[in-house]
């Protein structure tokens, strides 16, 4: 049965490149030669991939695994560290589990993705064999081997710890080495579990399309193999079998290690679509609202017009009556004059508070006019002159303050008694 692969991938492997497309899997000679967006999968050129325990702060971890590279002697030149996971391990120490190569070489591979005429996005390989490895959910350690060629990829652990990672490598893909290489994976496994004092209770096999036998081993260890499905692909004039593109499209594209920039242009590319289609409906949207209120408008404004004629045609039919509104202003008016003069009662307490002690009225007229009143008073004050001369200054200066205004005022004084008239006028 043949597999249809979605979207297009870039295999390198001992490195020869392969294009993977549909139904199809060929070699090609450059990435040039591969147009359109691409997830890229490599060995990057036989980079060592590993676990280490490491004694230093957390944060320096991926520092020291440099240092120690460069050491022991595995490089000659500067090292690029890819981290595929770290735990702490105590105050002053970490296990990490990593894939190395040279600074250049790394850099030489992110250039790729900067210079591809598409989107290209980088997946070193043991990085879609960890993705294997949680994807099988196993609580307890299990193996992932991907056999291609002659060599064996080696990953144990579980999806919150790795045990050990490395490559198992042959002369060349006679029979005899490739059971020399199974055999050393064997070895691998068997020295993971004594070291770290556990079980591998399953051993999943991934290949490619040149590595489809199984390897031979004791009946206790063929027990705990099994393989990953496989799928048919035209390679060459003929169907080959591998389940190796099975796990890459398990991966995400948060995996990769490409740029920032990269892995938004792959996005905002993929998104186009969704993009387009929310514009579309959006704008689908934005015109059934246009029409809806340019017809809710139509009609309020045929309403509007239905309303206008009728208050013409009302209007037309009216005839204002002449209303005669002089006698009727004029009683409004004498109202509102009636309202503001003061009442007798009201001209009686003003000048009873502006009398002071000693002093009473003799007589006390008011006059109301059109538009003022008028107060004429006789007051008698039973005191000597200046204390009464000063009664009277305080009583015509108290009935200004109330609005009186002083027309007349005669002060008449006698040996025990004095009397004054005032003629006062408050205007309406």
């Amino acid at each position: 049965m043949m597999s249809r692969v979605s979207g297009q991938y870039a295999i390198e492997l001992d490195g020869i490149y392969y294009r993977c497309s549909g139904e199809e899997i060929e070699e090609v000679a450059d990435l040039r030669d591969i147009q359109g967006d691409l997830w890229m999968v490599s060995d990057l050129q036989g980079a060592l991939s590993r676990t280490m325990t490491v004694e230093a702060p957390f944060k320096y971890v991926d520092v020291m695994v440099r240092k120690t590279l460069q050491e022991t002697g595995e490089f000659d030149e500067p090292v690029a560290v890819i981290t595929h996971w770290k735990k702490k391990r105590g105050a002053s120490a970490a296990d990490i589990f990593f894939t190395a190569l040279p600074t250049r070489l790394y850099y030489q591979y992110l250039d790729q993705g900067k210079t591809y005429q598409d989107n290209l996005l980088l997946f070193p390989l043991y990085s879609v064999l960890f993705t294997v490895l949680k994807r099988m959910r196993h609580s307890a350690p299990v193996g992932v081997v991907f056999r291609h060629g002659r060599f064996a990829d080696l990953i144990i652990g579980t999806g919150k710890r790795v045990f050990y990672a490395d490559r198992c490598v042959a002369f060349d893909q006679s029979a005899e080495q490739i059971s020399s290489l199974w055999n050393m994976v064997r070895a691998d496994i068997e020295n993971t579990e004594k070291e770290n004092r556990i079980k591998v209770e399953k051993i999943l096999l991934i290949n490619w399309i040149d590595a489809v036998e199984k390897p031979e081993w004791p009946d206790e260890m063929e027990t705990r193999l099994f393989s990953m499905e496989e799928e048919g692909f035209q390679f060459k004039g003929k169907t080959r079998s591998t389940s190796f593109l099975k796990a890459v499209r398990m991966c995400h594209a948060v995996a990769s290690v490409s740029g920032v920039s990269e892995k938004a242009a792959y996005w905002s590319r993929k998104s186009l679509p969704l993009i387009n289609g929310i514009v579309l409906l959006v704008t689908l949207l934005f015109f059934a609202g246009y029409f809806y209120y340019d017809h809710r408008a139509e009609l309020v404004g045929k309403k509007l017009n239905v309303a206008e004629s009728k208050v013409a045609s009302l209007a037309q039919g009216l005839t204002l009556k002449e209303i005669p509104y002089e006698k009727t202003l004029a009683f409004v008016r004498e109202l509102g004059r009636y309202g503001k003069t003061p009442s007798f009662k009201q001209v009686l307490g003003d000048i009873s508070d502006s009398l002071g002690e000693s002093i009473s009225v003799d007589m006390l007229r008011v006059d109301y006019g059109q538009d003022s009143v008028e107060v004429k008073a006789i007051v008698k004050v039973k005191a000597p002159f200046e204390e009464a001369y000063r009664g009277y200054q305080a009583f015509v200066s108290s009935m200004r303050q109330k609005g009186y205004v002083l027309e007349q005022g005669d002060f008449n004084t006698t040996i025990a008694e004095s009397q004054f008239l005032v003629r006062l006028e408050k205007k309406i």
